[in-house]
């Protein structure tokens, strides 16, 4: 849907939206729904003095905390770092869970929704879980950008099943239940210009560990093995800033993350570590029919789909 079709929320998120975090995502969904909804109040918590004066001079309504903030009927975006995220959606479940919709935009899911459901059934009313593929190895505020969700897809995931051991009937409540939520969320998410899929927390966060984690820990080990050799990043061809730009993401939002992952990223490696070794090996013996053959793979791989 592009900008000039949307005009106003859906009529079940017809309250403000409040931001949880105005760094690059979270400045992001501020910044998009100003200019696409600009009639909308939209509310920031954001601790850094830079970022939290940038938004207020585009519009956003500084908050101290949620409980300062208008929920009823209205939305809040979590846009924090894993660790922060877990700890907020636990903290201040009273808070969100008085919204019509409360939403995140973490790389994880799981971890995400299973703090959310501790909080009990009301959470698969509220908590739908969300990650835009979309960023930016900036950071703050003053790397956001209204058109950041313009087209990109947003994997969704509930909080759910909730209630199925009451038998059809409470299975049939809940299933109408996630189902809703998962209808505001993606109406959310359309506003922003996001394509949403859904999809279960831990099918996600597997595809994030080769599609996301494994991505970022190879950029980052480019990068310090180049500036081991003495090579800048300005001598690099366009290949080579395209392969190392996102080793300038923000630790502080990876580490987190990592963390949490650890064990898969760390399989996902060691399948890298397993083919970097055995091109490693054909170069020493000269097999350069084995080198072209991993270089077609890799041509294959890349060449658009119909």
């Amino acid at each position: 849907m592009g900008e000039a079709g949307v005009s106003a929320m859906p009529p079940e998120l017809s309250g403000a939206v409040t931001v949880v975090g105005l760094g690059v995502m979270g400045g992001s969904v501020a910044k998009c729904l100003r200019r696409r909804v600009p009639e909308l109040p939209v509310y920031g918590i954001e601790p850094d003095p830079g970022s939290a004066g940038l938004a207020a001079g585009d519009g956003v309504r500084l908050a101290d905390s949620l409980d300062r903030c208008p929920l009823a009927d209205g939305v809040v975006v979590f846009a924090t770092p894993l660790d922060t995220t877990l700890a907020l959606v636990s903290e201040t479940a009273a808070e969100w869970s008085a919204a019509a919709l409360a939403t995140d935009v973490a790389s994880l899911k799981a971890p995400v929704l299973q703090a959310a459901a501790a909080h009990g059934v009301s959470a698969a009313d509220t908590f739908v879980g969300a990650h835009p593929m979309a960023g930016s190895e900036r950071s703050g505020y003053a790397a956001a950008r209204a058109d950041l969700f313009q087209g990109a897809d947003v994997w969704i995931s509930t909080c759910g099943p909730v209630g199925a051991e009451g038998g059809p009937g409470a299975a049939k409540a809940a299933a109408d239940t996630l189902a809703g939520a998962v209808r505001r969320a993606s109406a959310f998410w359309q506003v922003l210009g996001a394509r949403p899929r859904v999809v279960a927390a831990e099918d996600h966060d597997r595809l994030m560990t080769w599609a996301s984690h494994l991505p970022q820990l190879v950029a980052s080990a480019l990068a310090g093995t180049l500036a081991d050799a003495g090579i800048s990043r300005a001598t690099l061809g366009p290949g080579g800033r395209d392969a190392t730009r996102i080793a300038g993401s923000n630790p502080g939002m990876w580490t987190p993350l990592l963390e949490v992952a650890a064990a898969a990223d760390a399989q996902a490696l060691a399948a890298l570590e397993d083919r970097i070794g055995a091109i490693r090996r054909m170069l020493e013996r000269g097999d350069m029919e084995g080198v072209a053959q991993l270089l077609k793979q890799g041509r294959h791989w890349c060449a658009p789909r119909d």
